[in-house]
């Protein structure tokens, strides 16, 4: 191998490192927003095709709808949430991505409190040297109330609204 090809190669891990970091913070940013109430900037972290899945509650497509949607989270009456992500695996090849994470999150609306757990499964892609979400699809293994617990007869209690 030559100093060159050496070099190259070295410069391909560190944008491969970089690039990983990159796309793990836009998942944190995601996460950030929602923990604190923003909902009104999550649509840009979103690529102007992008397409969300949020299980058996929603489905956006495009950022006008995307908007909307996580928009509305901030208009509902009585709405507490927080969504803890782990275990971010990360996949990059060139301007595009795909990544898995688990989360644990608590919701509560009208007084009563749900514990959820699920994972996202993401696809992302770079533009104008920028990570995005291109799509995000959540599946939940469980939304129930608290004091239920997740292996009852029902693991779906949130209804869509």
């Amino acid at each position: 191998m030559t100093e060159t090809d050496r070099i190259d190669a070295l410069e391909r891990r560190l944008q491969l490192l970089e690039d990983k970091d990159e796309i793990r913070l836009l998942r944190d940013r995601y996460h950030g927003y929602i923990n604190d109430g923003l909902f009104g900037e999550i649509v840009d972290l979103f690529t102007d095709d992008a397409r969300v899945e949020l299980g058996y509650l929603a489905t956006y497509e495009g950022r006008a709808p995307i908007n909307a949607g996580f928009s509305g989270m901030g208009e509902r009456e009585r709405f507490y949430i927080k969504q803890f992500i782990h275990s971010h695996r990360v996949e990059v090849a060139g301007d595009t991505g795909s990544g898995v994470s688990y989360l644990e999150a608590r919701y509560g609306r009208f007084g009563t409190s749900y514990l959820v757990s699920g994972r996202y499964d993401d696809v992302y892609r770079r533009v104008d040297g920028r990570w995005f979400f291109a799509s995000m699809v959540a599946v939940f293994y469980y939304t129930v109330p608290d004091g239920v617990g997740w292996t009852g007869d029902e693991l779906y209690y949130l209804k869509p609204k």
